[in-house]
């Protein structure tokens, strides 16, 4: 680096090391990071309310979604429909989050955008427990995810409230050995079926917080199984999801449909053709690099079990992703495979390098533009709200 960038950078590290060490101080940095990107990124529903600009479909979801809030567990779309809509049915965390909150369509999205400091606190403080305390890790780490799709849904996504799902994943992670992340991947699970797949992740994030595993597969597999509390919490998650799901569809009727008429087919996004690589590439950007990194250590130190499932954990999201319309925001539910990266990093120890890769990966994440695809390809521009 530049002798006098790089002095820059090394004290605005020393000055993100001491706001760290308290956690008023790091709810400041989030804040401040929310505020500079808010600035960038107007909330698109306000900007809507603004101009009352909401098309016919968005008034028919406002309306849907302000009915299921009042009556979460009563379907509203015909049971013989097989119409892509359905799908929002089983789709009940955010409609009780509403009815708990007095909250509609609308005020459920306001809430919605203020959870975003939240979920860059967690990320923060989960980044730095991962990386061994490394604050100005977290700090780059955290400014770079916000620049994916992954911080551009809190404000973008109107209706959708995928959001949420995120946030519970993140707090699953952050709890990722205590019977907490239970509950939040439960609640996770019920905002999309599509956040199954990220969370096989959480063994693996307790299996490396000792360090990097070795030795036979067999001890692998074992240790996997059957002394990885992460493991266990993710099986009895998986369990009460289905019973609950089971539930609601023998006594509500409740389900989610699947095929050609509802817009849920392998290889569905496909159709989108030469749009699709901005798509998929704007869920987490330049961040890919990440997992990336993970997957080539875990093959070079032949860690078969642990790379198995770290790759077959991205290919399920991606193959989820590509089964819907909607690719770009099926396929960012996958932003937890990005925490293994940090863990190896603080077992190689190399914080420093880390700092410098990571704050060049926001640079990049910051200039890269970002789209999403549902129906057509749609660019997220900066102060688009001014103009």
């Amino acid at each position: 680096m530049i002798p006098k960038v790089s002095s820059i950078f090394r004290r605005w590290n020393e000055l993100i090391s001491q706001w760290s060490q308290h956690q008023l101080g790091v709810m400041l940095i989030c804040l401040a990071l929310f505020t500079g990107f808010s600035l960038l990124y107007f909330p698109k529903v306000i900007q809507k309310r603004l101009d009352n600009s909401w098309t016919s479909n968005e008034k028919y979801m406002i309306d849907f979604i302000n009915r299921k809030i009042e009556h979460p567990l009563v379907a509203m779309v015909g049971k013989d429909s097989r119409e892509h809509f359905a799908k929002r049915e089983l789709r009940i965390t955010p409609y009780l989050i509403g009815k708990a909150f007095h909250l509609n369509a609308i005020r459920l999205f306001y809430l919605q955008v203020l959870l975003l400091p939240l979920f860059l606190f967690l990320f923060f403080n989960l980044i730095r427990k991962l990386a061994g305390g490394d604050a100005p890790l977290a700090f780059w780490a955290t400014a770079s995810i916000l620049f994916t799709y992954v911080g551009h849904s809190f404000v973008y996504d109107t209706l959708f409230y995928d959001s949420y799902a995120y946030l519970f994943l993140l707090i699953a992670c952050y709890y990722y050995d205590r019977i907490w992340s239970v509950l939040a991947l439960i609640l996770a699970f019920f905002v999309d079926e599509r956040s199954l797949f990220p969370a096989l992740n959480l063994p693996l994030l307790f299996l490396f917080q000792s360090g990097i595993p070795s030795g036979k597969w067999s001890d692998v597999i074992h240790d996997f199984l059957w002394k990885n509390r992460a493991t266990h919490y993710l099986l009895i998650s998986l369990t009460l999801f289905v019973i609950i799901r089971y539930y609601l569809y023998t006594s509500f009727q409740l389900e989610t449909p699947v095929g050609k008429h509802a817009g849920v087919q392998l290889g569905f996004a496909f159709l989108h053709g030469y749009k699709l690589p901005n798509a998929l590439f704007s869920a987490l950007k330049w961040d890919i690099i990440l997992p990336i990194i993970a997957f080539a250590y875990l093959v070079k130190q032949r860690i078969w079990a642990s790379v198995w499932l770290y790759f077959g954990t991205y290919l399920a999201s991606l193959i989820a992703a590509t089964a819907v319309d909607d690719v770009t925001r099926s396929l960012t539910f996958c932003f937890p495979i990005v925490f293994v990266c940090f863990q190896i990093i603080h077992h190689l120890k190399e914080q420093e390098s880390a700092r410098i890769f990571l704050s060049l990966i926001f640079l990049a994440n910051f200039l890269t533009p970002t789209y999403t695809l549902l129906m057509h390809l749609e660019r997220i521009t900066p102060l688009s709200w001014i103009y």
